[in-house]
């Protein structure tokens, strides 16, 4: 009877010892998979691409992030700079870089109401790019692509009248692929008009 329970022990022991070598094993499986996987990810993402239509639909999504931010931004720059140089006091017989105060004052209102627009399409582009972080290396890889093209396809700039400027010289009307097609048309079509006169 007292045997029983030794044997007992000794096999759970030999049991716990087995289990024990089974989660560390088990474990190292895990962290083996889990570096093959996160391995097996960054070959993927270094492998996958972007059509140009996702990019176009990204590149218009960008645009109206940036676009929803500018108007904010902008009514708060020129309320704020109106607030300010409203309440500043007027000396009719002074005189700011020879120009009325006024004048100056409600100048510089616009102009920090111009600083707002910049600033809320700056915005706009940091939010885009924090909610689209996934996308972001993809984006710019399309951008720096797309932008080559632009280069590489418009016409030559050098000896075009100023009364008959390049259509569209950085592209930003393009956007989609149709809009790109139509945009290298008139880019030939410019140039052979510039060159032949025709």
């Amino acid at each position: 009877m007292a045997m029983a329970p030794r044997r007992f022990i000794s096999t759970s022991k030999r049991s716990n010892i087995a289990g024990s070598i089974d989660i560390i094993a088990y474990a190292n499986g895990i962290e083996a998979s889990f570096f093959s996987n996160l391995n097996r990810t960054h070959h993927l993402i270094e492998r996958k691409s972007m059509d140009w239509n996702s990019y176009f639909a990204l590149r218009g999504t960008r645009r109206l992030y940036e676009r929803a931010f500018m108007v904010p931004s902008t009514l708060l720059g020129l309320l704020g700079g109106g607030y300010y140089f409203a309440h500043q006091d007027f000396d009719p017989t002074m005189s700011i870089f020879g120009l009325d105060q006024v004048l100056v004052y409600g100048l510089g209102a616009v102009g920090v109401g111009l600083v707002g627009l910049s600033v809320g399409s700056i915005v706009g582009n940091v939010i885009f790019r924090a909610v689209h972080a996934n996308a972001r290396p993809l984006l710019d890889k399309m951008d720096r692509e797309f932008f080559n093209r632009i280069v590489l396809n418009r016409a030559n700039p050098t000896g075009n009248p100023l009364t008959h400027p390049i259509p569209d010289f950085y592209g930003e009307k393009i956007k989609s692929v149709h809009d790109y097609r139509s945009w290298l048309r008139k880019q030939r079509e410019y140039h052979r008009k510039a060159m032949y006169f025709v």
